[in-house]
Order: C-alpha cells, then sequence, then structure tokens
C-alpha cells in the first residue's frame, strides 16, 4: 500500500512552530559580549521569564493561531528566519508560510525533549529547543516528526522580550497510520 506523501512545504511549516519544553537550563557563564556580570538571581529571573513567555507561545501554536504566534516575534526589517529547508525569510515570509500551514491543519501537538536558555546579556538570550511533533490535517491525514531542533534569539525590546531571530531543522515527517 502506497501513503500519500505530505507536501515538503507543509513539512516546513509544521516544523517552524513547535515545543513547550520542561528541562531547566544549565548555569554556564556566557558573558561573551562584554556586558556587567550578571548574578545567578538575575539569570535565574531572566530564564523564568523566558521560559513562561516560550510556554506561552507553543501553546498559541498548537491552537493554530497565527496572528497571536507571530506577536512574538520582531516585525522589522532586521528580523531573520532560517527554514528547515534552508531558505531564509523576513517576518512577512514567515508569517505566511506558517499561516498557509496552519489552514492545511486540524489539529497539532508537540512532545517536548529539551531547552536550553542562555542568558546572554540582560536584554539578549538564546533559546533552544528539540521535541517531536504531531499532526492531523484537514484531510485526516497524521504525521509526525520525530525530530525537530530551533533556536530562537530574544532581544529585550521596550521592555519586551522578542525573537529577532529563528533558525529550525527538522527531520521528514513520517505517516502515521
Amino acid at each position: 500500500m502506497k501513503t500519500n506523501q505530505v507536501p515538503w512545504i507543509l513539512a516546513v511549516v509544521i516544523a517552524l512552530f513547535t515545543a513547550g519544553c520542561t528541562t531547566p537550563a544549565k548555569d554556564t557563564d556566557t558573558n561573551m559580549l562584554g556586558a556587567p556580570a550578571m548574578t545567578p538571581e538575575q539569570k535565574q529571573a531572566i530564564e523564568q521569564e523566558i521560559s513562561s513567555l516560550v510556554k506561552e507561545f507553543f501553546r498559541q501554536v498548537q491552537k493554530l493561531d497565527i496572528e497571536t504566534c507571530m506577536t512574538y516575534f520582531e516585525n522589522t526589517p532586521d528580523f531573520q528566519a532560517v527554514n528547515p529547508d534552508g531558505t531564509l525569510g523576513n517576518y512577512d515570509a514567515l508569517k505566511k508560510l506558517n499561516a498557509d500551514g496552519f489552514n492545511q491543519m486540524k489539529t497539532f501537538s508537540v512532545v517536548p525533549n529539551k531547552e536550553v536558555i542562555r542568558v546572554l546579556t540582560d536584554s539578549l538570550v538564546l533559546y533552544t529547543f528539540s521535541m517531536e511533533q504531531n499532526a492531523t490535517l484537514k484531510t485526516g491525514q497524521k504525521m509526525k516528526f520525530e525530530h525537530v531542533a530551533g533556536t530562537m534569539l530574544f532581544t529585550k525590546i521596550n521592555g519586551a522580550w522578542k525573537a529577532t531571530f529563528y533558525h529550525e531543522s527538522a527531520s521528514a515527517p513520517v505517516a502515521v497510520n
């Protein structure tokens, strides 16, 4: 029996928005930028802010709410996304790509594996995640991404954390019966 192939664009879209991880961040010195040293308490507070932020972001992803999801990204000409297929995109391209994918899905869920939060400065944080993703298309077809990993660079802008860079890699989807 031959399984229908899922369009590659859908694979890219599903891989772009996922996670909700719970592994605690490692406490390592990341003062590579010459910023004044932060106390462990300051780093921990920032890690908690980012952890809460991404958990809420990924809840919105699972709701397939593209408008709310995109509020977590900084909409400027400097924003950059690297898609799982190796293409580069700006804010508008990322939004369109994911809106097209969300429109094909009935349900979407993630199974977190790991997250790492590296506080680089009091206004710059690198967030890395890995997870598995599961989707049911509106056609009824189910698929699974067994390996997805991504990185978001968060910058504190006007008192709010915004992703200013996004990069994701994913294995090809596997059809699920």
